[in-house]
């Protein structure tokens, strides 16, 4: 496989598609001054060469009656990263799961009961001698339910990229154009779903990506968030999205060296609102989306 080496340009069409993986090449080249073409055969390379494995659609779980489980994993001699993840996926549907370097790992389990004594006790005692260092919940509400167009639009993302053109989705399900944009713009400005990457850590050769996460006063989480954009806009490759708890904001950044890494993490903690911050290199990403897939179809045969 051709190993990619990026350029300026290639790392700000990366940022802006993390933030949102929908935009359209001739916007992306607005922004950089590109033609779109330019920026498709950019992207395209990124791509093959395997740095973006996937345009991940995210799904609010709230929208299914569901919360998610954020849990900060710690491996022991005789356990691997993967195989932790795989028993605590006994627990419930993974939603995404992160190796950093070391033996942490975070796994995002979607759950549908309380974190009660017996559950923690129970998935303490299955991932022995892993250990639990951390775990929150989160259930960032919707305010309404998805209708049966918007999980039919959800399904036809998912199973056919996240960046499939809204005319295709609209002749695909028999609906117009005005209607699929409508129903996926209010999706978005109603918190049931967002749209990123999943990159290859190993593939962004010259640079380490590595996880933020903020524990922060409510009062000032979006203060937080737009002092991280304000800050550090070029390098964020993940920002807080609908599967995150609402309390906590969660940022995957890139830099040249772990001295990099370790003067953004000092220059949060000194953020005003910030409770608590750390740093884990990141080694692994993977999205899962059978758990989406599986509920639409459910409420789609009711």
């Amino acid at each position: 496989m051709e190993r990619l080496i990026l350029d300026k340009i290639d790392l700000n069409i990366l940022t802006t598609l993390t933030r949102d993986c929908r935009a359209s090449y001739s916007s992306i080249g607005s922004l950089i001054g590109l033609t779109s073409r330019s920026v498709k055969v950019r992207v395209k390379n990124m791509v093959r060469s395997r740095l973006i494995e996937r345009f991940i659609v995210r799904v609010n779980p709230a929208a299914f009656g569901y919360r998610t489980a954020h849990i900060l994993l710690r491996t022991n001699k005789g356990t691997t990263k993967d195989d932790i993840i795989q028993r605590v996926s006994q627990f419930g549907d993974l939603a995404f799961h992160v190796h950093h370097m070391g033996r942490t790992s975070m796994a995002a389990l979607i759950i549908n009961r309380s974190l009660n004594d017996n559950f923690i006790q129970s998935l303490n005692d299955c991932i022995k001698p892993a250990t639990v260092s951390r775990i929150s919940v989160s259930e960032l509400p919707v305010s309404t339910d998805p209708s049966e167009t918007d999980l039919r639009i959800i399904k036809c993302l998912l199973l056919s990229g996240a960046r499939m053109e809204v005319s295709e989705i609209a002749e695909e399900l028999g609906i117009s154009e005005k209607t699929t944009k409508r129903r996926l713009d209010r999706m978005r400005e109603r918190r049931l779903l967002d749209f990123s990457l999943q990159c290859d850590p190993a593939a962004m050769i010259g640079y380490v990506q590595f996880t933020i996460p903020i524990i922060a006063v409510k009062s000032h989480y979006r203060s937080i968030y737009e002092r991280m954009y304000s800050e550090f806009q070029e390098n964020i490759l993940y920002s807080p999205s609908v599967i995150d708890p609402n309390d906590r904001l969660t940022f995957i950044l890139f830099g040249e060296n772990v001295f990099t890494a370790d003067s953004v993490l000092a220059k949060v903690d000194s953020f005003e609102g910030v409770k608590m911050a750390d740093i884990y290199i990141l080694t692994k990403l993977q999205y899962y989306q059978d758990w989406i897939i599986r509920e639409i179809d459910k409420r789609l045969l009711l």
